[in-house]
């Protein structure tokens, strides 16, 4: 009896302390919670579009390239694996081909070399994903005022890679990035500002952003301008230049600005009706991911 009593003693303080432990995991978790905004109005704060500008590494890794091209990647997150930049392979490859030589000029100290590293430690580009290597480069980089790496701690701090979640942190870092002339720096910036997140929520200062990003090139934030011209969102409405906006965002396949503008050619709005244009536009949204797009083609295109 003596035995039974002492086996259900030790069972009831088990069960006490792994209720315990959920606990401090669920208030570890709360603590820990990442910012994911419900929505965006149209450009993710993780997305970069490609860039006819960017990182250069020069001609010490380009020597091992058959083609002399140039191994980049764009200004802001790289993000974009797909991207060839001269020859038939992604970016990532030709960066995992190059491991070796990333690895020494970072550890030589140049800043666009560590901003690299860091990137193929977050993406896998010849070594193992590792966001705390990564940030750590990063910070090496951004140390040295190299301008991505700003943007690329901000995401860090916004997304809690590497590091605890910090809205602040993420808010201070796309704010440098920003203010360094980094064009999705600048989006993010004003995506900040347009959630609160790190600062006070900010119209103003949110399509101020968002309108420098778009006339540095930033495709993503074209389409948010697009979007802000289209609805009178902290600008005055004005369909032309929606159209202007859009157009710019879906010649370089954004397909939040290429659903919008083919729903637009669709119905005439701000445009001359054209079907056959809409339903490419269309189909290259659906193509993007656009769950929309595919609804629309679906109930307005049947074949």
């Amino acid at each position: 009896m003596k035995k039974l009593l002492f086996l259900c003693t030790m069972a009831l303080l088990m069960v006490a302390c792994g209720q315990k432990d959920n606990k401090n995991q669920e208030d570890t978790k709360k603590e820990e919670k990442v910012f994911n905004p419900p929505m965006v109005p149209v450009a993710p704060m993780t997305q970069v579009p490609p860039s006819s500008t960017g990182v250069s590494l020069g001609s010490d890794l380009s020597s091992a390239n058959s083609n002399g091209t140039v191994l980049k990647i764009e200004e802001g997150k790289p993000l974009d694996l797909s991207q060839l930049m001269g020859e038939r392979k992604s970016l990532g490859d030709q960066a995992a081909e190059r491991i070796d030589s990333i690895r020494y000029f970072a550890e030589q100290g140049k800043a666009d070399y560590q901003y690299l590293y860091g990137a193929c430690f977050e993406n896998g580009w010849g070594v193992d994903e590792d966001d705390a290597q990564a940030f750590v480069w990063y910070k090496k980089a951004a140390d040295q005022n190299q301008k991505a790496s700003y943007n690329s701690l901000g995401n860090f701090y916004r997304m809690g890679k590497g590091v605890k979640p910090d809205a602040n942190e993420a808010f201070k870092w796309f704010k440098l990035g920003a203010e360094a002339d980094d064009a999705q720096a600048m989006l993010n910036l004003g995506n900040c500002y347009y959630f609160g997140m790190g600062t006070e929520k900010d119209l103003d200062e949110a399509v101020k952003w968002w309108q420098q990003s778009a006339n540095g090139g930033n495709a993503y934030a074209q389409a948010q301008m697009g979007d802000c011209y289209l609805y009178g969102m902290g600008v005055e409405k004005d369909v032309e230049k929606a159209v202007e906006y859009l157009t710019q965002a879906a010649d370089h396949n954004v397909p939040g600005a290429q659903y919008r503008l083919g729903v637009m050619y669709y119905s005439g709005q701000g445009v001359k009706q054209d079907l056959t244009y809409s339903k490419l536009l269309l189909t290259k949204a659906r193509d993007g991911g656009m769950r929309e797009a595919q609804d629309f083609l679906d109930k307005n295109f049947k074949d």
